[in-house]
């Protein structure tokens, strides 16, 4: 298998994965609040889509992400993303209707593929500041997926402590 179809086939499992784990996802559930210092769904979701935007808008192509220039943050009543590092805690105290976010979902997938569908390995050995390291381009896409799904675990523990399936298997 070439890298290009390797990256194509990774972004695809990712994607398979955060949809199971967000799969009958009730508005209870997504904004439930556990105990202790864990982050709601609503908080962990966002983030982690915010966060695929950044990557592939910003650090990879050098263009603002999607959330500023679509006007996410009013379409959902969310004043900042949960970024890295950040305080997550306004999100203990938000009732988020899913919808929107569902709908920020396929704006930053739609935007990622669009990237991806002219993906080269020309591209994929180019360089980019990350964290105040440089990395390649095909570092950044594996970064996003194992950023991606080490979230979607988190999801799916979230569903599971509240007495639902988190995953399907």
């Amino acid at each position: 298998m070439d890298t290009i179809k390797f990256i194509h086939e990774l972004i695809a499992v990712t994607r398979h994965q955060t949809d199971a784990s967000m799969k009958d996802t009730t508005a209870e559930q997504f904004n439930w609040t556990p105990p202790g210092t864990a982050s709601p769904i609503s908080a962990i979701f966002i983030h982690m889509l915010s966060s695929e935007d950044f990557f592939f808008q910003t650090i990879i192509q050098g263009k603002p992400r999607l959330w500023e220039g679509s006007s996410w943050s009013e379409k959902m009543g969310v004043k900042n993303t949960p970024d890295y590092g950040g305080n997550w805690d306004e999100f203990k105290h938000m009732t988020l209707t899913l919808e929107p976010v569902l709908a920020y979902q396929r704006d930053v997938y739609d935007a990622t593929d669009a990237y991806l569908d002219k993906l080269t390995p020309d591209e994929l050995e180019r360089k980019v500041k990350f964290a105040g390291e440089e990395r390649t381009v095909a570092s950044m896409i594996l970064h996003t997926s194992y950023h991606t799904l080490s979230h979607t675990g988190e999801i799916a523990i979230l569903k599971g402590i509240q007495g639902t399936r988190g995953l399907p298997f």
